[in-house]
């Protein structure tokens, strides 16, 4: 390729060479030439010259040369692809807007003048002369071939050509130099430094005079060829003379030292070259080496912190099966000893501290498959710190209560403080359609009279605890959320469970016991049951529930709503649930002796002492009483019940009067109770009624009622909630059998 460019630029300087012979020196003498010609010439030779210059001395620039590489390389991709598309085009225009603006010009050399050239400036300029001539005004003009006619379609077909041509071929090649660009910048430096060496091996190799001076240098060589040959016939001739053998050998070793010294120049830089090349060869492969083995030492790496992780999390898992085994064994360890200790009636305490509350910490928690925080006896109370302590959430809806249980019902204080917290994120708009939330206006620690709706007269909420702490009533603490905090410490359960208000959760429960008697046999009279040579005791319980199992029986009793005193709660709730008596407006302050007074009715009346009580009930030895459904005056006259310190068991039990019948209050204080939670829980005051010589329970008791039944006293013994300590502690102050 390159000898065929030598050739080409030879040729076309000796023509031109010729040409400015015959053209410009020639007629000097002789005028035979025309000046346009002469000018035409002398200008393409111009062009051809100075186009010339950029392929010899910019490949030397390091600046100009890559730029020159990627020049070829538009001109001779991009720019022929162009006009290859360009061409389709310009013929297509060309043609059609000559017919549709000149539809009567003749057919010649100017036509196809025209058919061309105008689509082809139509990339330069923009002519539109033809369109809004002032000659088409004149249809007398129409017909002329050489005048431009009006037409929508010229308009149409002129306005597409331009819209391609100037919009999207243009585009089109720009887009096309710019993807070349940024293919070749990358090689474009490699591939001028290769043209640069070329450049500079042609200028060594070449001959010193440039085309079409070269001839002398032909000439030049041809005289050489001679003389050599001349010098050589000579040496033949006087190679017998030693003195012209040692000067001839002489300038041999000077010609080939000359020879040694190029080609030694030549292998130096070959050698640098290829130096340069291996060094930047070696520098790659080091480089890719080394990143091969940062790759294979990060994959390493990843393996095994993802086997370490694997381990890790294997570990983990494995360390917190066992810290959970550790924990339920603790657990279960623990709920054994209380089993197992038999010093005292576990789950009720009438002091802060008194006891480490169990039931309250059974799981699943009363009614649901929720399952409690695990919390260990260490860890119950508040001033022992539990970082793990992380227990779950649950209130019992209002909606899920009775009828008339739920105007009784506290509000649901984590809800509406959840959702005061959303609403403070809203905008004034968006609070104004929501429902107004629900008021907190609960008082800890104290007693508060308010009107509640719903309810007749205003109702006393006794949010104090019973519990005793130094002889004083116990103030429990508030969270920051504020929730009371139960006393007694943590259950591994937060919110007001299936209880009804927040705080303590107070009742009143009675403990109607009498002896269990043996069944008679042979006509004699029966005896008591003793085991372990103890008297066994047995209560009265009603259904609380529809479970179907023990648990569904508790001890009468019921919640105090702060309406009427509690003792009046508790005789109204006895006639109810025991007595299946229908609700009647008793009265709603009765106190210690009328609840006394009316429990000693059931007693088994001794008549020797108290006579004219009314007629005698057939089969008994006992009298109803006409008068009054309690005992009158004189009876209850002879009951004197004993309340003392409730700190020792042997001080509760209080004395018996003529009927066998005795009064005592058991117990006031918090209550074990499976339904008790971290901010809710159950106080009660529990009074044990017990009959000594005999009872007319069972001729008071309906009798086809399946809500009320005698229940035996017994270490076993399961009732609702955790009531069966609370029997127990009855049947430890009569000194009975438990």
């Amino acid at each position: 390729m390159s000898l065929l460019y030598n050739f080409f630029e030879m040729t076309v300087m000796i023509i031109f060479l010729i040409m400015y012979l015959c053209l410009r020196i020639v007629p000097s003498w002789i005028n035979f030439s025309d000046i346009y010609i002469t000018k035409t010439v002398l200008s393409v030779g111009l062009i051809f010259f100075f186009y010339r210059l950029p392929h010899i001395y910019l490949p030397i620039s390091p600046t100009l040369g890559p730029m020159l590489v990627r020049i070829n390389r538009m001109v001779s991709v991009d720019f022929v692809s162009f006009i290859r598309m360009f061409l389709i085009f310009m013929v297509s225009g060309g043609v059609t807007i000559q017919a549709i603006l000149y539809p009567n010009y003749p057919l010649g050399k100017e036509l196809f003048r025209r058919v061309f050239t105008r689509p082809l400036f139509a990339m330069f300029l923009t002519q539109i002369d033809d369109l809004s001539d002032s000659r088409i005004l004149l249809t007398l003009y129409t017909s002329i071939p050489k005048c431009p006619m009006s037409s929508l379609s010229g308009y149409v077909i002129t306005i597409q050509y331009l819209l391609i041509c100037k919009l999207v071929l243009v585009t089109l090649l720009f887009a096309m130099f710019s993807l070349t660009i940024g293919k070749v910048d990358k090689e474009a430096a490699a591939i001028w430094k290769f043209q640069r060496y070329l450049l500079i091996m042609d200028f060594e190799e070449r001959l010193c005079f440039p085309a079409p001076l070269t001839v002398i240098n032909y000439i030049y060589i041809l005289i050489q060829y001679i003389h050599r040959r001349l010098s050589s016939c000579r040496q033949s001739c006087i190679s017998f003379c030693t003195c012209t053998t040692q000067n001839n050998k002489k300038k041999m070793n000077l010609s080939h030292t000359v020879q040694k010294l190029k080609r030694s120049e030549d292998y130096n830089y070959w050698k640098k070259c290829s130096h340069e090349y291996v060094s930047a060869q070696e520098e790659q492969t080091e480089v890719e080496s080394v990143q091969k083995m940062q790759a294979q030492i990060l994959q390493n790496l990843q393996d095994d912190m993802r086997f370490q992780r694997k381990t890790m999390r294997q570990m983990t898992d494995r360390i917190m099966e066992l810290d959970r085994m550790m924990h339920s064994s603790r657990m279960y360890l623990e709920s054994i000893s209380h089993k197992l200790d038999k010093n005292d009636v576990l789950g009720i305490s009438t002091n802060k501290g008194g006891l480490v509350h169990v039931a309250a910490r059974h799981s699943p928690y009363p009614g649901t498959s929720l399952t409690r925080f695990q919390v260990l006896d260490k860890d119950v109370p508040w001033n022992k710190t539990c970082l793990v302590y992380d227990p779950k959430t649950f209130t019992k809806p209002t909606d899920a209560f009775p009828d008339e249980e739920r105007i009784y019902v506290d509000e649901d204080i984590l809800f509406i403080t959840l959702q005061q917290h959303e609403r403070e994120l809203l905008t004034e708009e968006e609070r104004a359609v929501l429902p107004r939330l629900p008021v907190l206006n609960m008082v800890w620690n104290k007693v508060v009279t308010q009107k509640v709706p719903g309810v007749k007269g205003k109702r006393m909420f006794d949010r104090r605890s019973w519990i005793m702490m130094d002889n004083e009533m116990c103030r429990y603490k508030i969270d920051p959320l504020g929730l009371p905090l139960n006393p007694m410490g943590r259950t591994g359960l937060i919110g007001r469970g299936a209880l009804w208000q927040w705080g303590p959760n107070h009742q009143i429960l009675a403990v109607c016991t009498r002896w269990r008697r043996t069944d008679s046999a042979d006509g004699q009279a029966p005896g008591f049951l003793y085991v372990e040579g103890k008297k066994v005791m047995e209560f009265i319980a009603v259904k609380k529930s529809d479970d179907g199992d023990e648990t569904s029986f508790g001890l009468p009793g019921e919640y105090l709503h702060g309406l009427v005193s509690r003792y009046s709660t508790l005789i109204q709730a006895f006639k109810r649930d025991v007595l299946d008596e229908p609700d009647g407006q008793g009265k709603a302050n009765l106190d210690q002796g009328d609840l006394i007074q009316y429990f000693s009715q059931f007693a088994e009346l001794n008549l020797g002492s108290i006579t004219n009580l009314g007629p005698k009930i057939p089969g008994t030895n006992l009298t109803r009483s006409t008068s009054h459904p309690c005992l009158n005056s004189a009876a209850a006259a002879n009951i004197v019940p004993t309340f003392t310190a409730m700190s020792k068991s042997s001080s509760k039990k209080t004395d018996i009067d003529s009927t066998g019948f005795s009064a005592s209050q058991v117990y006031k204080g918090y209550i074990d109770d499976p339904r008790n939670t971290d901010n809710a829980w159950i106080e009660a005051e529990v009074w044990n009624f017990h009959y000594d010589a005999g009872d007319i329970y069972d001729i008071k008791l309906p009798d086809d009622s399946n809500k009320v039944m005698w229940k035996e006293v017994s270490p076993n013994v399961r009732i609702y909630g955790n009531e069966g300590v609370i029997v127990q502690e009855a049947a430890k102050i009569q000194d009975a059998y438990f």
